[in-house]
């Protein structure tokens, strides 16, 4: 048997770098054996966890509906910024690289860039897309803006603040870049729920960056199939569809 080779795309699996590597990108999906698949991302709050549960940084109401202060022609951009109205949060510049806006007339555009400076509290925020807007804006027009959700993981809560985004495979530290696990067979710490081989998984509501059994009618998004019957507190085989 050929032997298995961890490092894709040229990054190993299992390390961690402070600047994304070139040719590299948050977010990236990566395909691995047996149907495995890795994104990469940057840790957020604290070192990750390996077993845990990740979610995307918390979404903060203050980017939705935001402003367009003036009206903005069809055509406009790439390399020319178009301004929203800053909330209450102050932006940092790498915030929202990798970002999405959507506007309110539809549309959808990543964001390469807010600028070379932090934007504070209702100051002009400018927006540098990918590609030229479709449509002339006016006014009456809002945008709101998402970060990038491999940007600053954190260890799901039981209350989630984002949508799940995958499991620690390592231990990334603060503020450094690695790969999480998005697909295929993953080791993912269990709450005390009861379940059976072949039960859906979701985020637990009981323990911080665990899965439990998936319940009908609750809000639990679902992170894939429990291939061992769900143990309190252990790392259990989960055929994670994250994504």
């Amino acid at each position: 048997m050929a032997r298995m080779k961890w490092p894709i795309a040229g990054t190993d699996l299992y390390t961690s770098v402070t600047d994304v590597p070139s040719g590299e990108q948050i977010g990236s999906i990566e395909e691995g054996v047996n149907g495995k698949a890795f994104a990469y991302a940057l840790a957020g709050a604290s070192n990750l966890v390996v077993g845990n549960l990740l979610q995307a940084p918390a979404i903060s109401t203050q980017f939705d509906d935001m402003v367009v202060p003036a009206a903005v022609a069809a055509g406009t951009g790439p390399g020319v910024p178009i301004t929203v109205t800053n909330g209450t949060v102050t932006v940092n510049t790498n915030d929202f690289v990798g970002g999405t806006a959507v506007v309110s007339n539809g549309e959808e555009y990543t964001i390469l860039s807010t600028g070379s400076s932090a934007v504070t509290s209702g100051n002009p925020l400018p927006l540098y897309f990918d590609r030229p807007i479709r449509t002339a804006w006016t006014t009456s027009t809002t945008v709101t803006l998402r970060q990038n959700p491999y940007h600053s993981v954190i260890q799901m809560p039981t209350t989630p603040t984002g949508p799940s985004v995958g499991v620690a495979i390592y231990a990334i530290p603060l503020a450094t870049y690695g790969y999480v696990q998005v697909r295929g067979v993953a080791g993912v710490l269990s709450d005390n729920t009861t379940g059976a081989i072949g039960s859906d998984a979701s985020n637990s509501t009981a323990t911080a960056g665990a899965v439990g059994v998936a319940v009908t009618g609750t809000t639990r998004s679902l992170i894939g199939t429990f291939l061992r019957a769900a143990a309190s507190a252990k790392e259990v085989p989960v055929w994670l569809k994250i994504t």
